[in-house]
């Protein structure tokens, strides 16, 4: 097991740590939090015997589900099938973990996605009481784990967010650095114009998370950019952050890009993060024009 230690009150148990936003959580608070991350082949969260050990023999304060099947694409391969590795992981993992969490009394924060609404909401970004309503199998399998982690009880979080990118993380490119390398290439990139978006910047994940464990609060809360924008203006500003040519960008609709794809994007994927930052204050999130510059600064 992966175990950093710290001279801290807080137990923080982790699955998943090690991904783009658990591991910039654990990057960032291993010095002020005691965290055990075990790997998936030492604890699998299908197996709920081996989260119950861990559990016990750890005895964290809070358990953070960063655990999660994101390739959408390959998870509408995948629809309806309830023993494919999106359902098992997204569902029936995450049901394990939070039924352990509420056998031992512990706080669970669950983190979830956009995905789980259609998109067909006009102008505005999706708040905590609307409805889900996912229009594909990824969003539909994280919806069923949000679900569960409702049914079950217990001191829960679910943290829904939204295009997380980060200035660094090896595993895979996320939106902002696949666009960046792509200019720095010289290379031409298409950008959606009619799709409303709120790309993250993961350290504002990060701390809004740590902010919710601080004030152990539940229920359901939206973490996101505080603007919106479209994957064009997007590119565009990353563009003008990094000074970059302009020239390289092209635009595209969205339902070009939705013919190449089994998984389609949802014409408005945005959250609204106003629930968090009444409770929280101003200061935490930022805007998109903010994080690419913070995201400059670290890259």
């Amino acid at each position: 097991m992966n175990t950093v230690r710290a001279n801290a009150l807080k137990k923080i148990l982790i699955f998943g740590g090690s991904g783009l936003v658990g591991s910039k959580f654990i990057e960032l608070f291993d010095n002020v939090l005691e965290i055990e991350s075990p790997q998936a082949q030492v604890v699998d969260i299908l197996n709920k015997d081996q989260i119950l050990k861990v559990v016990e023999e750890f005895n964290p304060d809070s358990v953070i589900n960063f655990a999660a099947y994101t390739n959408v694409e390959e998870a509408e391969n995948q629809k309806d099938d309830k023993n494919g590795l999106a359902f098992q992981i997204n569902v029936i993992g995450a049901k394990n973990v939070t039924e352990v969490c509420k056998s031992f009394d512990k706080r669970l924060v669950y983190i979830s996605t956009d995905y789980v609404f259609d998109g067909k909401k006009e102008d505005v970004p999706y708040n905590e009481e609307d409805r889900p309503n996912p229009i594909n199998w990824y969003g539909q399998t994280k919806y069923f784990g949000e679900q569960a982690v409702l049914e079950t009880g217990g001191k829960n979080v679910i943290l829904r967010i939204s295009m997380p990118y980060s200035p660094s993380y090896e595993a895979k490119l996320d939106v902002a650095r696949f666009f960046l390398d792509q200019l720095r290439k010289g290379k031409q990139v298409k950008g959606i114009d009619d799709q409303q978006i709120t790309p993250t910047l993961v350290l504002d994940i990060a701390y809004a998370l740590k902010t919710l464990i601080d004030h152990k609060s539940e229920g359901i809360y939206h973490v996101s950019s505080t603007d919106t924008t479209t994957p064009l203006d997007f590119v565009k500003t990353i563009a003008e952050t990094f000074h970059l040519d302009y020239s390289l960008i092209q635009s595209m609709k969205l339902d070009e890009y939705n013919k190449q794809k089994k998984a389609k994007l949802l014409k408005n994927s945005t959250l609204n993060p106003a629930k968090f930052e009444e409770e929280f204050g101003e200061g935490i999130l930022h805007t998109i024009e903010e994080g690419l510059q913070i995201f400059k600064n670290q890259i």
